[in-house]
């Protein structure tokens, strides 16, 4: 209830005779819209946060030399395990421990910059819209055969595979086709009243 009061008292104060917003809570809003990345602080914190992101990433990769220390089945069982699903688990979180809020914040910042840049304020060009068009209608193939036809495609791990590389080059194709085609598919949603 506090958080409320303080909030609206905010509000009222903003306001003023005729009942507008004053310029001062204008500027918050415009600065609120254009902020920048927090800036990085590169000290131990930092290093051995990435350090630890970067141990996440390789562990899984070594899980593949387990079976060739020799080591009986259940010994090697339990290292590839904890290699694969325990230590990198364990790694993240002690890195979002010591990077913080505020490298968190500015890799965020930084990842959906380049994500916006890259999909959807960049425009696609035809070969390349084209080609993601290609993609997903390609990648619907193998769901309709596995269903109307089964016998036709492998079964077992083959299966798997197959589709889900189907549903990979799916969402790869979204991406690629650009920004036009994302308001393409809100444009589906939305109700215009007119022919």
């Amino acid at each position: 209830m506090v958080c409320s009061f303080r909030a609206w008292k905010d509000f009222c104060d903003a306001l003023d005779d005729q009942g507008t917003l004053s310029d001062d809570m204008s500027m918050h809003d415009d600065a609120a819209e254009t902020a920048q990345p927090p800036t990085l602080k590169r000290d131990w914190r930092f290093y051995s946060g990435m350090a630890a992101i970067a141990l996440s990433i390789i562990l899984p990769l070594c899980a593949l030399l387990v079976p060739m220390l020799g080591l009986p089945t259940t010994q090697s069982a339990l290292l590839a395990g904890a290699l694969v699903a325990g230590a990198p688990e364990v790694l993240c979180i002690l890195a979002v421990a010591l990077l913080g809020k505020d490298t968190f914040q500015y890799f965020v910042h930084k990842a959906t910059s380049v994500l916006r840049s890259a999909v959807l304020e960049r425009p696609a060009s035809k070969p390349r819209y084209y080609s993601g068009l290609a993609v997903i209608l390609l990648s619907w193939i193998p769901a309709y055969v596995y269903a109307y036809a089964p016998s036709v495609m492998p079964g077992g791990d083959a299966r798997v595979t197959i589709l889900a590389v189907m549903d990979l080059a799916f969402v790869a194709a979204v991406f690629l086709m650009g920004g036009e085609f994302w308001e393409k598919v809100r444009r589906i949603f939305v109700y215009e009243g007119k022919l």
